[in-house]
């Protein structure tokens, strides 16, 4: 809960440690009591839920694994803490590329529970039963990697030399 408050502070929340805290052990326990009044059989939602959140952390993962696969320099620092440095406010093509792996990564997932029932919509576009081997491997979350890795090795390697090139050219 700690954490989350001070991610929901990272976020831009403005309020206490504390404040923060309070809010996500609020927020929790409303969740905690809506699911024990509403679910009988709590490992498909855990399932269910884990693969939901992997879509978008497997794409995260592989932009930035491949990020620093093709980097060659350390990050500068300064930069990284500080605007108007080496390296943009938003890399709009990893931001664009990270929706649309968990979009291809959710449309390539399945889910027993129904407010989770979204998901599998490319199988059914491509005829796949969702209720078939196929659906049930959640391939989904592999793609969303894939796709996460290979958007810097593909598309990603001239900003990152230019940013290089920069981070030389004010060091030097």
């Amino acid at each position: 809960m700690y954490s989350v408050g001070f991610a929901l502070m990272a976020a831009g929340v403005k309020s206490s440690r504390s404040a923060a805290t309070v809010v996500v052990a609020v927020l929790l326990l409303f969740i905690t009591v809506i699911m024990s009044v509403t679910v009988t059989d709590i490992t498909p939602v855990f399932r269910d839920f884990a693969t939901t959140l992997a879509v978008p952390i497997a794409a995260w993962a592989g932009l930035f694994t491949a990020e620093m696969i093709i980097r060659r320099r350390r990050f500068a620092a300064e930069s990284l803490l500080n605007r108007g440095g080496v390296y943009p406010d938003v890399n709009w093509l990893n931001l664009v590329m990270l929706v649309v792996a968990s979009v291809v990564g959710f449309g390539l997932t399945s889910a027993t529970v129904t407010w989770l029932g979204w998901q599998g919509y490319l199988f059914s576009l491509f005829g796949v039963p969702l209720s078939g081997d196929l659906a049930g491997t959640d391939i989904g979350v592999l793609v969303a990697l894939g796709i996460g890795l290979l958007t810097p090795l593909v598309a990603g390697v001239p900003t990152v030399r230019r940013q290089e090139q920069v981070q030389t050219q004010l060091q030097g």
